[in-house]
């Protein structure tokens, strides 16, 4: 079980990342991304789905230097890989000094049964095909 979800969170950060290069738009310089690596409870993943949807984004588009945010999960594991998309490092360490990042990791502390993990990335590849219909 452990080397599953092991390989689930590597193709989950590798195609998040790529997502995550296609939503980066600033040529001058990296984009950046914050991942928040979690396991919840299973039981709860419906209730955690739509809070975020209807909360946590919400919130992030009124931050400065707001990209883009995705939330990848696992229904059978309760693993989950938010990530949010910065136009700098400096925007999201900033919305971190405001206490933005860790009011929306708090509305999740009831759904965890581990401590949340955060880390941060440049985004460092941006090549991908973007299909319009």
């Amino acid at each position: 079980m452990k080397s599953k979800v092991s390989v689930f969170l590597m193709v989950c950060l590798m195609v998040s990342l790529c997502v995550i290069a296609t939503l980066a738009k600033n040529e001058g310089k990296p984009a950046f991304a914050r991942l928040t690596i979690t396991q919840s409870k299973i039981e709860s993943y419906d209730e955690m789905v739509k809070l975020y949807s209807e909360s946590v984004v919400p919130a992030a588009k009124s931050q400065k230097g707001y990209l883009g945010i995705l939330l990848l999960s696992d229904r059978k594991t309760g693993k989950g890989i938010s990530i949010a998309l910065w136009e700098s490092e400096e925007d999201a360490i900033a919305n971190e000094k405001t206490g933005y990042y860790q009011e929306q990791v708090a509305k999740f502390k009831n759904f965890f049964t581990a401590p949340p993990i955060r880390e941060g990335y440049e985004v460092s590849v941006k090549d991908l095909v973007s299909k319009t219909k």
